[in-house]
């Protein structure tokens, strides 16, 4: 089996594991407004913002004491690290050190043993942005660190530094389904052999206005009541919803192998079962019925585990009209005469759609939640698009979750599931996976 021994996040909720895990059972929404640059739309001026910067979030964690294995000579690394670093990547790293932290792998001597998958493409859209106005008034301007921040290489080398991992690396991008696809590739690297265990960073992506404008002229985003409460236009599965809402985030998860976890002492938070991935032949922003139904029914015929024994479906559910009712209609024909008895969550209606790392950080939030006994608030759903689910209430739900189902789709028609089972669950129940 593979474990999940470690995890950090970082988002517009909160600095921390500890911090979301009480956001998510608050159902603290983190979607802020901030005027626009003049002459662009208003609803750019809605996100899910990170308030502050790595460096003051860096201090704030060590001296509360929320970087366990940070010590003196590791903070030094880390300070010089993201001082130097852009801020997507700095606050990426910060996820990783405490992922880091929580599996203590700085126990772990045998380094080339340890796996580090980025999962997402780590460009920062922004700083590309801030070098071409650099270039536009003089190309002297240009910093000397551009050519190497430019390569999607950048985070996984910040991070192979930062804490000294030395095993194979690579990056691997897939849309809005990047963090998923991350996971799964870290869960192939386990079982094949070809590490003990993997740290799994999905990166932050920091989109410059222009690409904003692309979103908006592709209809994707939403808030056009921006006049009303910002917290209240993420509104997935609700009959509200106009489009997603961009929110800035990183996490990361450590996977390792059952067996090492048990043998080095690390605490198993959950278990990865299984993932899926598969493509819709089509390169476009479509949402496909068929598509997210085959992973999601792929998944659990691998893990041989009936539709019905699921206790919580982590939606993609970006608060797009099309993308919610097509993934409503997915699960409805998957789970059939049994739709009503899993949950069914959409934590972007809390932070936002955080892009290629939104699927790592809905992860996060699964494992909390079978941790803790509990379904986090749909803030803003107010009026269903369908009745056939049970979807998550506006408010905090008690609940006994051993399995849930993460779902991520991305653009270029890419589909992915994971089967997540809590630590008790497989503490109790054979793996049933079939290869």
């Amino acid at each position: 089996m593979v474990s999940v021994t470690g995890m950090g996040v970082q988002c517009a909720v909160a600095h921390g594991v500890q911090e979301f895990d009480e956001a998510l059972r608050d159902g603290r929404a983190g979607i802020t407004f901030e005027d626009p640059a003049p002459g662009l739309p208003k609803v750019l001026g809605l996100r899910g913002r990170l308030p502050r910067s790595p460096e003051q979030v860096l201090a704030e964690q060590y001296a509360a004491g929320r970087l366990p294995g940070t010590d003196e000579a590791l903070l030094r690394t880390l300070r010089s690290l993201v001082r130097r670093a852009s801020r997507s990547i700095g606050f990426s790293l910060l996820a990783a050190v405490e992922a880091w932290g929580e599996a203590r792998l700085g126990a772990v001597t045998d380094r080339r043993r340890i796996a580090l998958v980025i999962a997402g493409s780590n460009l920062s859209q922004q700083l590309s942005f801030s070098m071409a106005e650099k270039y536009r008034k003089d190309p002297a301007y240009v910093s000397a660190r551009y050519a190497h921040q430019f390569w999607d290489s950048d985070l996984l080398g910040v991070v192979s530094e930062g804490l000294d991992v030395r095993g194979e690396g690579m990056t691997v991008s897939g849309a809005s389904a990047a963090g998923n696809l991350g996971l799964i590739q870290g869960m192939r690297l386990i079982r094949s052999g070809c590490a003990d265990v993997c740290l799994v960073v999905a990166g932050m992506q920091e989109l410059s206005d222009v690409e904003l404008m692309a979103f908006v002229n592709l209809g994707a985003l939403g808030g056009e009541g921006t006049n009303a409460d910002p917290a209240r236009c993420s509104r997935p599965f609700d009959a509200g919803h106009d489009g997603f809402v961009y929110g800035e985030g990183a996490a990361a998860l450590v996977l390792e192998s059952t067996t090492v976890a048990q043998e080095r002492g690390a605490t198993t938070l959950a278990v990865l079962d299984d993932g899926v991935s598969a493509l819709d032949g089509n390169r476009l922003t479509q949402p496909s019925q068929e598509g997210e139904e085959f992973v999601m029914g792929e998944v659990l015929r691998r893990c041989g585990v009936d539709a019905g024994r699921l206790d919580l479906i982590s939606a993609h559910a970006t608060s797009t009209p099309l993308g919610d009712e097509t993934e409503a209609a997915a699960i409805s024909s998957l789970l059939g005469e049994r739709a009503g008895r899993p949950w069914v969550n959409a934590t972007k209606s809390l932070v936002g759609h955080c892009l290629g790392p939104a699927s790592a950080i809905e992860a996060i939030a699964c494992v909390l939640q079978m941790r803790g006994g509990y379904v986090h608030p749909n803030v803003n759903l107010m009026e269903p698009i369908t009745r056939e689910l049970r979807l998550a209430p506006p408010r905090r739900t008690a609940a006994v979750i051993r399995r849930a189902l993460n779902n991520a789709f991305g653009f270029g028609g890419i589909n992915t599931a994971l089967l997540l089972r809590s630590a008790q669950a497989a503490a109790h129940v054979p793996d049933t996976r079939k290869d």
